[in-house]
């Protein structure tokens, strides 16, 4: 699976490198996405996904 950085901030008139997050920064948040995916997956597993509606 591919994911892509969503971008949240396109400001031209500063330097990119001002928003770039730090190496344990940036890791402790894919770590916590693995960890919500893998708390969602076992809830799923045993049923307890909760309904799913479509609100509009």
């Amino acid at each position: 699976m591919e994911t892509r950085q969503l971008v949240l901030i396109d400001n031209d008139n500063s330097p990119r490198d001002e928003w770039k997050l730090d190496e344990r920064t940036r890791q402790m948040g894919l770590d916590g996405v693995a960890e919500a995916r893998r708390v969602l997956q076992a809830a799923l597993a045993k049923g307890q996904g909760g309904s799913h509606s479509s609100a509009a």
